[in-house]
């Protein structure tokens, strides 16, 4: 995927051009104008027998047909001399290669020269140069064709077909220095051919020991980019982008596209639900986009293929119902069949509604002074949160400090003997008088809990988790001649201790009780 977010400038995603698959050199003129075939793209078609002598052009940001520049060139004044003595496919017997080359063609360059690797020797002029007549290009080639006699002889590439100003067309020109049959294509398409068939033609080659640099953009007005060589025949299919493909064989057509993937992202509490997306894409004609989503309570990673994804069919109805506090989302980009444009997303947001902890429970209190003996009763009013109320529940928590808390209580024995939250109704007691009574068979079923049973992944009521949440049996049983301090925290329906430990309140100021000790001595 390639993303711009360069300041000032918009934003968008969408999917990486298609790039040459084999080269000697390849200039997508990302990196320095002084070197330009230093490529962030890491393409590795540096070769070390071509090299940079001296390079002018200006950066276009604003327009390129690979990775996110190209190279503008306003005359004799814009140049880049390049240096291929010693390179095989400018040598005097070269192996078949192609030049390609992406242009866009400027107000001016109507009559232009692009690519220029030309010498006199003698008088005799040898090399290939190729041009621009009306808008049409042509090659010309220079006494390279070599005959029995040592003669040397030339011919001529000349298209019928004018370039489009202002849009970017693709010149391919293929050497078949075997079979001496020499081609060039625009966007794909053969324009002129020329072959030489006669027996005294032997072969093909540049003069010997010849230094003269190869020119590119020698007196031209507009914009290259992608310019590369390389051995072997020209990829002819030069769509911008992925186009559609079908197999005669199996009969079934298909196109991969390209996805863009988030990171894993975070909201600040676990339960969060999605409630909306929001972006602004452009979608030319016959091109596909689609969205999907992701997300769980239990943090995950990218590679993660357990967990699914979801498409995203409407911004704001049938989203995905799961809760999460960890997400991703993904893009599925797919070009036009013609592989000429693509989809992109400008912007892209979630609303989610994320499920805030409970509010500290008010006016925690002891209910009077208990006699020795007696249960130890507390008061509290009742939290407003409806997912406290409905499904949620208290926990007192008790220790021999004010800040260092060494046992909760969190479960109760309902009238059946089972094990039942702390809901504060004991009585059916008001909003304000919630009430509840620890007794040391209190403090003992909440150290020793008994083993139970999840009954589901999605909500885990909390007398089906303590079993596995508090492997850790502590707690300590309220001694004589001592002072304990207690607090309490609210927890709403989501609490969880494997992913959703967020979903309880802080804890209340503390509260204190002396238990009298009766000395004999």
């Amino acid at each position: 995927m390639v993303q711009n977010s360069e300041p000032g400038k918009k934003n968008f995603l969408k999917p990486k051009e298609n790039t040459p698959k084999h080269g000697e050199l390849f200039f997508d003129f990302e990196g320095e104008v002084s070197e330009p075939q230093i490529s962030e793209t890491g393409i590795p078609y540096q070769s070390k027998s071509i090299s940079v002598v001296s390079s002018s052009y200006l950066v276009d940001d604003q327009t390129y047909f690979f990775g996110r520049k190209s190279a503008y060139f306003s005359g004799r004044r814009n140049q880049i001399h390049l240096s291929v003595s010693g390179n095989s496919l400018f040598g005097t017997h070269p192996d078949a290669f192609t030049i390609t080359i992406p242009i866009r063609l400027g107000e001016q360059g109507a009559g232009s020269v692009i690519l220029d690797r030309t010498v006199f020797v003698k008088g005799k002029k040898y090399g290939i140069s190729l041009e621009l007549n009306e808008s049409k290009p042509t090659l010309y080639v220079n006494n390279l064709l070599q005959k029995s006699d040592g003669r040397t002889t030339s011919f001529i590439l000349e298209s019928p077909v004018k370039l489009k100003r202002k849009t970017w067309e693709v010149i391919s020109i293929y050497f078949d220095t075997l079979d001496h049959k020499y081609t060039m294509y625009q966007n794909g398409i053969e324009t002129a051919e020329y072959e030489n068939k006669q027996p005294d033609t032997v072969g093909f080659g540049f003069p010997e020991n010849d230094s003269t640099p190869l020119v590119l953009g020698k007196s031209f007005y507009g914009n290259l980019d992608g310019f590369h060589i390389h051995k072997g025949e020209p990829e002819i299919e030069y769509t911008k982008f992925e186009k559609v493909r079908y197999d005669d064989e199996t009969k079934i057509g298909f196109m991969e596209g390209s996805t863009a993937i988030s990171p894993v992202l975070e909201t600040k509490y676990s339960n969060s639900n999605l409630t909306r997306v929001h972006w602004s894409i452009e979608q030319p004609k016959d091109t596909m986009l689609e969205l999907y989503f992701r997300g769980s309570n239990q943090k995950f990673v990218d590679s993660n293929v357990k967990l699914p994804w979801t498409r995203i069919q409407s911004l704001d109805r049938d989203l995905p119902k799961n809760k999460f506090k960890y997400y991703q989302w993904k893009l599925w980009f797919r070009p036009d069949p013609m592989g000429k444009s693509v989809p992109n997303v400008i912007s892209l947001s979630f609303e989610y509604m994320e499920q805030t902890p409970p509010d500290v429970p008010t006016r925690f209190r002891l209910e009077s002074n208990p006699m020795p003996g007696k249960p130890l009763c507390f008061l509290w009013n009742s939290n407003h949160e409806k997912e406290v109320q409905n499904g949620g529940g208290y926990m007192i928590h008790y220790g021999l400090t004010p800040q260092r808390m060494l046992g909760s209580v969190f479960v109760k024995k309902d009238k059946n003997g089972n094990l039942a939250k702390i809901d504060g109704n004991d009585d059916e007691r008001g909003f304000q008088n919630k009430r509840f009574c620890l007794t040391e068979d209190t403090l003992i079923n909440n150290i020793y809990i008994p083993e139970g049973e999840l009954t589901s992944e999605d909500f885990r009521p909390l007398a089906d988790q303590v079993d596995v949440s508090r492997k850790e049996k502590r707690g300590l049983l309220f001694q004589p001649g001592l002072t304990y301090y207690f607090r309490i925290s609210a927890y709403n329906r989501y609490l969880n201790e494997w992913d959703s430990k967020d979903q309880r309140s802080p804890l209340s100021a503390p509260i204190s009780f002396s238990f009298p000790k009766e000395i004999s001595n």
